[in-house]
């Protein structure tokens, strides 16, 4: 019995360390994406996430909800959430503490014509 308890003292602890030693706090950034006009989820779709101060995009997909959950760096960000055919949806000074959930909602209205993706870096062409 004691060594099953040492065991499981020696593996929690390990655990927390090899966690810690990471250097990187996070925290959870989760919620439901809905079509603003019909107000229904807009599940299993994948989504690109802009966060900003972090500096990086992050892709994730919606369930057959319409929920989604990503893990972005602890901090105060901008988070923008895009999906073509679509107009990107931003939510300023979201503020992420390590081991948080932050819930999000968004509603994402349809763009009337097929918008260049922000995310994405343009393509220009040369006629020779």
């Amino acid at each position: 019995m004691k060594k099953i308890i040492l065991l499981a003292v020696f593996v929690t602890g390990f655990s927390f360390f090899s966690q810690a030693g990471n250097g990187v706090e996070t925290g959870t950034v989760q919620g439901t994406i809905i079509d603003a006009e019909t107000k229904k989820p807009i599940s299993n779709t994948t989504f690109h996430a802009a966060i900003f101060k972090a500096s990086f995009v992050k892709e994730f997909q919606t369930d057959a909800n319409g929920n989604f959950k990503i893990t972005v760096p602890a901090g105060e960000h901008t988070l923008i959430v895009d999906k073509m055919g679509y107009k990107a949806v931003k939510k300023e000074n979201v503020v992420v503490k390590d081991g948080a959930i932050i819930k999000l909602n968004y509603e994402l209205i349809e763009a009337e014509e097929e918008l260049h993706h922000p995310f994405m870096t343009p393509i220009t062409l040369h006629s020779f």
